[in-house]
């Protein structure tokens, strides 16, 4: 489900596009064979979507004749039922894979830039392409959702340094820093430093890192940052001026001649529409009508939303955006938490800076996926603990003359 990978396969997004569409309905039906071996709020969670489904399906029948219209508001409703799918396969096969992941999204970067990466540069100089696929239409190459998920390596890295002061684990997490930066999505700026804040304070709480560590990390950064912009500056002068000026647009989304306008804009046309539809949205009477904003897309392929929550309020109101959202909103909650390990801490960190890319970009399916191990690392945390009691349990009321084995 990733796109670069799935692009080194098969370079073809019409066909990538149709692969998606028919597994997401295999899985929906093996959620369903599968449905009695979920967990009660499992079950919970997804009948409420079968039910968002099914009155699709009378809607399309009833409306338009056919069993259901468009199967792209099935797709993007979808990533809230491949959450409890992944969670339910990582917990039958009890996957224990996120090093992994980060070991994989680093080697796929490294081979794709080998295999598209030539025309990259800081120009931001625009690519007219046949098929953009997971390329970003300009001199960046890879476009925001991909970059976006050096995150994961970026925490693992770092947690890995942190806790064992492995030279190899700061090279790399150079390296995923370095990346970020480079290719200049700021919509996954942002989302990096909110995912570190968020990382430090989970550390904090659940006393993985002092206070007085974590401000000598904090300085030692600041002066490493300070040492290597004087010689940035020295090298290659006015490239601080360019990022300081890229970075400007985080404060100033809505900044004229600005990537961030155009969403601006659909915010402001869209949102009272969503108030005339707050409950279950447009559906496929929204996805069908013509464009207001713009007229270069072709009729009756939809909005184009360049921010997850708009297209959910549009298309599916706001029962579809807290059902979609629900688990992030829950691993909100788990910040506060204290009975944490370091994987859950790495992957809420990074599930939550998913709320901070949504106002730029709709979420690729990818990510919902990483909710699910996010979930599924905390559930298997709980059970874990649960043994531990119960065995601190059945050794403590063994009587004293009898030897305290456990089988």
């Amino acid at each position: 489900m990733e796109n670069t990978f799935s692009w080194l396969i098969l370079p073809n997004s019409n066909i990538i596009l149709m692969y998606e569409k028919i597994l997401s309905l295999v899985l929906f039906a093996f959620i369903i064979y599968k449905f009695e071996y979920l967990k009660s709020s499992e079950k919970i969670y997804f009948f409420l979507i079968g039910a968002i489904v099914v009155k699709m399906i009378f809607e399309s029948m009833l409306n338009y004749g056919t069993i259901f219209q468009q199967l792209t508001l099935f797709t993007i409703l979808f990533p809230a039922a491949y959450i409890i799918f992944v969670k339910y396969i990582c917990r039958i096969y009890d996957f224990d894979i996120l090093e992994l992941i980060a070991q994989f999204y680093i080697l796929l970067y490294i081979l794709f830039m080998a295999i598209y990466g030539r025309g990259f540069s800081f120009s931001l100089e625009q690519v007219t392409m046949v098929d953009y696929g997971p390329f970003s239409g300009d001199s960046r190459i890879i476009h925001a959702r991909s970059i976006f998920m050096m995150i994961i390596p970026m925490l693992w890295y770092l947690n890995e340094f942190l806790m064992h002061k492995k030279m190899i684990s700061l090279f790399i997490l150079i390296i995923c820093f370095s990346i970020i930066v480079v290719h200049q999505h700021r919509s996954v700026w942002a989302s990096s430093i909110f995912a570190l804040g968020i990382y430090f304070f989970m550390s904090l709480r659940v006393n993985l890192l002092s206070i007085p560590r974590l401000l000598n990390i904090f300085i030692t950064s600041i002066i490493l940052l300070v040492l290597l912009s004087f010689i940035i500056s020295q090298v290659f002068p006015g490239t601080l001026e360019f990022f300081a000026d890229r970075f400007s647009e985080i404060l100033d989304p809505a900044k004229e001649d600005g990537t961030g306008k155009f969403r601006a804009d659909q915010r402001r046309v869209y949102f009272p529409m969503v108030l005339e539809r707050p409950l279950f949205g447009w559906t496929f009477e929204g996805f069908e009508m013509k464009n207001p904003l713009v007229d270069w897309w072709p009729e009756k392929t939809g909005q184009h939303f360049h921010e997850g929550f708009m297209e959910m309020l549009f298309y599916h109101g706001f029962l579809g955006l807290i059902l979609k959202y629900f688990y992030l909103a829950y691993l909100a909650f788990k910040v506060f938490a204290k009975n944490l390990d370091q994987k859950s801490i790495i992957l809420i960190s990074f599930s939550l800076a998913g709320l901070i890319f949504s106002f730029s970009y709709v979420l690729p399916l990818i990510f919902w996926g990483h909710v699910g191990l996010c979930l599924y690392y905390l559930e298997r945390k709980s059970d874990d603990h649960l043994s531990e009691e119960s065995e601190y349990i059945i050794i403590s009321k063994q009587p004293l003359s009898e030897p305290r084995q456990l089988n």
